[in-house]
């Protein structure tokens, strides 16, 4: 299967994914792509399954066609695809015409017009001057805002067949620079896991602007007892599918009968169909969550806070203060 291999590598090559990325993509061991690029293996029919859905590309055109010389070659075109069509018809061949016969065709002499009789001129009267009136400054005109559109966070995992549901996120929530990032008061929770999904609920959260962060769609969370530092906000970036959910990031989740918590997670989709959470916090546990129950997932990229951390105390500079405490002991016994 050369064709397969090669059109495997292209497509993969072609859309800026790395063997590991794409693995993920198709839900299965960064080996097996290695294996089915080198030739060393054959993928199977539910592989070529989720590639043709994945690239948009029918199983077909991935066993037969070397997608390369299609694509990378735009002069050369398939063989079953008509030649294309002249922009310019040619003219047809006409009998010269005389320029008489062309001049009485389209000429026609004007007709006669009675000579203008003079009008008389009445009377010169003053009249008064006119009143100017001062331009009138432009209307500003309200600037378009587009409709936003609210990302949605794939929660599915079908592993009945062993295949993933590959589901690839939205592109409709990137934004340009300055971005406008909504930001959710600790006292706002339990109304935003209701309504988080509805566009003019969010239009009507309060705004500001963060920058130095790429394009993506963004939101702050007020953090709650869970996060290290106290009256922060945390600033995340949405994370459109379960399986770009990196372990030991942390990230801000929302889900049904847990609220809005701050965590590292680690990825447990594929064994247990869960997520485990993780906090920086000795006196927190450990627990699982259901894939099922999450409703949202954002990764922090940035926070701030209104309190600043309370200093902590140098070991080297106890060390230090000891030893000084003792050569003044010792000058004291003398």
């Amino acid at each position: 299967m050369s064709i397969v291999s090669d059109n495997m590598k292209y497509l993969r090559k072609l859309h800026g994914m790395t063997q590991d990325q794409f693995a993920r993509r198709l839900g299965i061991k960064r080996a097996s792509v290695g294996a089915y690029e080198e030739q060393r293996a054959n993928p199977n029919i539910d592989v070529l399954k989720l590639m043709s859905k994945l690239f948009n590309v029918s199983v077909d055109d991935l066993l037969k066609k070397d997608l390369r010389k299609i694509r990378e070659t735009p002069n050369m075109l398939p063989i079953d695809k008509p030649a294309a069509t002249p922009l310019v018809a040619e003219p047809k061949g006409v009998e010269p015409q005389t320029l008489s016969s062309i001049f009485d065709q389209y000429y026609t002499p004007p007709a006669a017009t009675p000579r203008p009789q003079p009008v008389p001129v009445p009377p010169a009267v003053s009249l008064p001057p006119p009143v100017v009136e001062p331009p009138k400054p432009p209307t500003p005109s309200a600037p378009s805002v587009s409709a936003y559109q609210a990302p949605s966070f794939n929660n599915k995992y079908d592993n009945s067949t062993g295949a993933t549901m590959v589901q690839m996120p939205s592109a409709e929530y990137e934004k340009t620079s300055p971005q406008l990032i909504p930001y959710v008061r600790q006292s706002q929770w339990k109304e935003y896991i209701e309504k988080f999904n509805q566009n003019e609920y969010i239009k009507r959260l309060p705004v500001f602007q963060w920058p130095l962060l790429p394009n993506g769609s963004y939101r702050a969370f007020e953090a709650g007892d869970d996060f290290t530092y106290s009256n922060a906000f945390l600033i995340g970036q949405f994370i459109g599918n379960w399986y770009d959910i990196a372990d030991g990031k942390t990230y801000l989740l929302v889900a049904r009968n847990l609220g809005v918590v701050c965590r590292r997670v680690y990825n447990q989709v594929k064994i247990k169909g869960t997520l485990l959470l993780s906090s920086d916090k000795n006196t927190i546990p450990t627990f699982e969550v259901p894939l099922k129950d999450v409703l949202e997932v954002w990764e922090i990229k940035a926070f701030f806070s209104t309190v600043l951390p309370e200093p902590t105390v140098s070991l080297d500079h106890l060390k230090h203060l000891v030893n000084q405490m003792q050569e003044e002991l010792n000058q004291i016994k003398k």
